[in-house]
Parts: structure tokens; C-alpha cells; sequence
């Protein structure tokens, strides 16, 4: 927890001195370090690492032929998730165990900055709403679960960095989708964002509130189906999601205990302010039109709260979006919504000075200092949780 708190305490002591045009090498520098951190972790008995450091000594000693014999006899259910097995074996590849947490650290940090990067540069984000973004995820984003489990935190941090680049960068289209079906093939749970993605692209014509809410219904239907469909058809793959459904529907009820309260708050700080950077985006939309690239990606945010809602008594689901989606999410959001609200006040002082323009103006600036004090203090105060209650007090290194 220590070494955690102190790369994020020397990245905020030397964002202030590095001008905005090389602090991307500030980021690259941070995720660096994360994973140096990660490559030194020692898991205990019971965590997940340590068993998949078997399988990389197994992998290690076997070399290929035991991965294809692996995959062959579906161990680790790797039949259905060659990926997986295929990630494991690369990093199998290097002499030393720590190689796998650090390069999941690396590749999940690293495509949120990526993300944060490129869409400050295409938004003109300034410097203090970048800090605050980034700030967002290393207060938010619960380092030793990806650590650890590896697989759930990968997928889901990398299917945001593929939504963005689809959605809203227009860019690398083909690849983004063909990373969507190699997530499938990573870890049953990336059905569930590829399930809002799908459902995004052919409701793009409905009323996305609508749409959004039969979501909250089929979310919570979709549990009990889930385990009958996988029974019915067979398919290795959809048993494998069945059998995890199942046990959730097991587990179906309201957790109260403060780690789960902690994420409820996550995700009721994310529908507050999406909904605050959702206004200002389209207001902005109308007289910027790069503004109006964020619309769709908006409007998966808005399915992605949705069926949060609907999975608030189901916890595993819940409790993963909440700490791995919302984050990446959220502060892309959050940081390209204060911009639009800077720029729609730099708009109303360029034109004539008129008393109601200024009242306007006056309005706008407290409410951005009210958003900022918020979130300053809900991320401060988060960060000292995560310091002293989540996961992070878990670390052990060698």
C-alpha cells in the first residue's frame, strides 16, 4: 500500500512542473512504475496469482505441446478460452513469475492513459481536468484485483479502450471489433459489455432512455434465462457463462457490507456526473462539432448505468463494472465534460457583455467549482480507502 501511495503522490508532485505537451512521457513513466510494482508482488496462498503461478511453471517446464494439450482437454476452460491460455503461455515465456502481473498492469493502465492522452489532445482537455482524470483512476481503479485476478480486469479495461477508438476516435474500427471477439475468447465476462455494445449499435434510431430502461428488466431477467439457456443448448462456451449466472442468482440480494456500499457510492458519483458532463457535451455539440463525436459514447455510458442498476442485487457483476468499467468510462466523460464547459463559458464572454450573459457566466463558473470541490474531495477521500481498506493492503513484494 505504501509503494502504491507513493508513485501516486510523486505523480501528482511532478504533473504541475511538466508542461502539457510531454506529459504523456509522465504517463508512460507512471505505468511503468505500476508495473514494476506488479512484477514484484508475491501472492499469498489463497490468491488467484498463486495458482496461476503453477500453471506458468507447468507451461515453463511443457513449453507448447502442454498448452495445446491444455487447451485440448479443457483444462482451465481454456477449450472455450484459448486466449487466455495463449496469454498465460507468452508470459510463461520469461524466467520470472512476475512478468504476467506486470504486463496486465501494463497493458490495462496503459490504454486508460492512452485513452485519456488521445482524448485530451482531440478535445484541447486542459492540463487540471487531465490531472483530475487520471486522478479519477489511480484513486478508483483497485490495482491488486487486476493484480491478482488478471483475466475479469484485463478484458474489461481493454474493451473501454476499443469503445473508444470505435465510437469516438472513429479510428482502427476493424481492429477494435476484432479485439472485442478476442475478448470473448480472454473471459466469459466480456459478454456483458460486447452485449451493450451490440445493443448500442442497432438502437442507435430508438429513444435511448427507453432503451435504457428495459435494461434495468432484462439485466435482472437475464440471470434466471442465462442458466436454462446453457442447459438447452449445450454449447461448452454459453455453460461456462450459465454456470457463473447460476451462482450469482445464488448469491441474489442487497450486500450492506462497506465493501460493497463503497462501490454502490462509485457508481452513484458516476450517474451524477455523467449526467452533469452529458449536458454540457450537447450543449457544446451544438457549435463545436467534435463535441459531437462523444454522443454514442455518452449514450453507452447511460446503458452501462442502466444495467448497473438492474445488477445492483446480483454483487459479483456489479462490484467488477463498478471498479473496472466505471473508472476507465467516467473519466473520459468527466474530463471532455468540464472542457465543454469551459468552452461554452469562453463562448458567452466572447459575445456582448450583457448583464444577463455575465449571471450566466457566474452560474456556470460556480457550478464547475462546486463539480470540482466534489469530486476532489470523493476522490481523496477514496483514495484513502483503497489505501487502507481495499485490496491494496494485501501487497506483499519480495
Amino acid at each position: 500500500m505504501i509503494v502504491y501511495l507513493i508513485i501516486v503522490l510523486s505523480f501528482c508532485a511532478l504533473y504541475p512542473l511538466i508542461p502539457r505537451k510531454h506529459i504523456k512521457w509522465l504517463f508512460l513513466a507512471l505505468v511503468l512504475a505500476l508495473s514494476v510494482m506488479a512484477f514484484n508482488v508475491v501472492p499469498m496462498e489463497t490468491d488467484d496469482l498463486a495458482r496461476y503461478y503453477n500453471i506458468l511453471e507447468r507451461l515453463r517446464r511443457g513449453g507448447w505441446d502442454t498448452l495445446q494439450s491444455m487447451i485440448e482437454n479443457g483444462e482451465n476452460d481454456w477449450d472455450s478460452l484459448p486466449m487466455c491460455g495463449y496469454y498465460f503461455y507468452i508470459a510463461s515465456r520469461f524466467d520470472n513469475n512476475g512478468m504476467l502481473p506486470a504486463m496486465t498492469i501494463f497493458l490495462a493502465y496503459g490504454s486508460m492513459f492512452l485513452v485519456l492522452w488521445r482524448a485530451a489532445e482531440k478535445f484541447n482537455v486542459g492540463k487540471w481536468y487531465l490531472f483530475l482524470s487520471v486522478f479519477l483512476i489511480l484513486s478508483t481503479y483497485w490495482f491488486y484485483d487486476i493484480c491478482s485476478g488478471i483475466r475479469n480486469g484485463l478484458v474489461y479495461t481493454l474493451f473501454c479502450a476499443y469503445a473508444y477508438f470505435d465510437l469516438v476516435a472513429k479510428k482502427y474500427r476493424i481492429a477494435c471489433w476484432v479485439g472485442y471477439a478476442l475478448s470473448l475468447l480472454m473471459h466469459s465476462s466480456a459478454i456483458i459489455p460486447l452485449f451493450i455494445v451490440l445493443l448500442l449499435v442497432f438502437t442507435k434510431r430508438f429513444n435511448s432512455s427507453m432503451v435504457s430502461s428495459a435494461m434495468i428488466a432484462v439485466t435482472v431477467l437475464s440471470g434466471f434465462v442465462i442458466p436454462i439457456l446453457g442447459d438447452i443448448t449445450g454449447i461448452e462456451y454459453l455453460q461456462i457463462i450459465s454456470d457463473k449466472a447460476e451462482r450469482e442468482m445464488n448469491r441474489f440480494g442487497l450486500v450492506t457490507d462497506t465493501n460493497y456500499l463503497v462501490n454502490i457510492s462509485v457508481f452513484l458519483v458516476a450517474a451524477l456526473l455523467a449526467f452533469y458532463g452529458y449536458s454540457t457535451i450537447k450543449k457544446m455539440s451544438n457549435a463545436d462539432e467534435k463535441y459531437g463525436d462523444m454522443s454514442v459514447y455518452n449514450r453507452l455510458f447511460q446503458y452501462i448505468l442502466f444495467f448497473m442498476a438492474g445488477s445492483i442485487f446480483t454483487p459479483m457483476i456489479f462490484l467488477r463494472m463498478a471498479r473496472w468499467i466505471i473508472p476507465a468510462i467516467l473519466s473520459v466523460v468527466f474530463m471532455v465534460g468540464m472542457q465543454a464547459n469551459t468552452d461554452i463559458k469562453k463562448e458567452m464572454y466572447s459575445n456582448k457583455k450583457q448583464k444577463s450573459v455575465i449571471k450566466s457566466g457566474m452560474l456556470i463558473s460556480s457550478n464547475e467549482l462546486l463539480i470540482n470541490f466534489c469530486f476532489i474531495a470523493y476522490t481523496c477521500v477514496h483514495l484513502w480507502y483503497a489505501c487502507t481498506g481495499s485490496s491494496l493492503i494485501w501487497l506483499h513484494f519480495s
